[in-house]
């Protein structure tokens, strides 16, 4: 008896197998979850960005390789590189580089991840004549009365909300300047700044 309700059973897999297969719908859901591939024309850059292909090759070039140190989470090896620009300046006081980034670091600001943020912005030129500045991020350019709150773009507002905070932005509605992070590099590829307001 056992073997013929055993026959059975296989002869009715065999025989809905088809349909039981039929019914596998995961290959749809799968194909239906992939997005199509579509190539989207090229994006203009909105006002205020600046493109990757008008910055001059030495400012590309200390860029990503900050990037790169800012990459392995090393104070000590964004020192280094500070220290190779006699007139680099990270604090408006005499501190040395490193002690600095690390009280900052010690008190929640951390330098690392602050410039990381910031380089991922869109860049602002200051033109001093014989020479150009080239400074993350571009809202660290414009004038007081140009981050009023009421002139910024929505984009603008939660960029400084991302970069400043609360605080910063109730400074700026009192009148101050980009009170953030800021890094500048000359045309020639001298990395000239890494400074915070306090």
């Amino acid at each position: 008896m056992i073997s013929s309700v055993r026959q059975v059973l296989l002869f009715l897999a065999i025989l809905t197998s088809p349909l039981i297969s039929a019914c596998d719908l995961s290959d749809e859901i799968e194909r239906s979850r992939q997005p199509e591939k579509t190539l989207e024309p090229a994006k203009p850059p909105q006002e205020g960005e600046n493109r990757e292909d008008e910055l001059p090759q030495p400012v590309i070039d200390k860029r990503d390789e900050i990037l790169g140190i800012l990459e392995t989470g090393s104070l000590r090896q964004l020192t280094r590189l500070a220290q190779q620009y006699p007139d680099f300046r990270s604090n408006y006081g005499e501190l040395d580089h490193y002690r600095h980034w690390y009280i900052m670091k010690r008190a929640g600001l951390d330098p690392i991840i602050k410039t990381q943020q910031i380089l991922q912005q869109p860049y602002g030129i200051k033109d001093f004549g014989a020479e150009k500045y080239f400074i993350w991020p571009a809202l660290a350019v414009r004038a007081p009365e140009d981050l009023e709150f009421s002139k910024l773009s929505f984009a603008d507002r939660v960029t400084l909300q991302e970069l400043v905070g609360e605080a910063g932005i109730e400074r700026m509605k009192a009148g101050e300047a980009y009170p953030g992070f800021r890094l500048a590099i000359r045309q020639d590829g001298t990395w000239v700044y890494l400074l915070q307001d306090n």
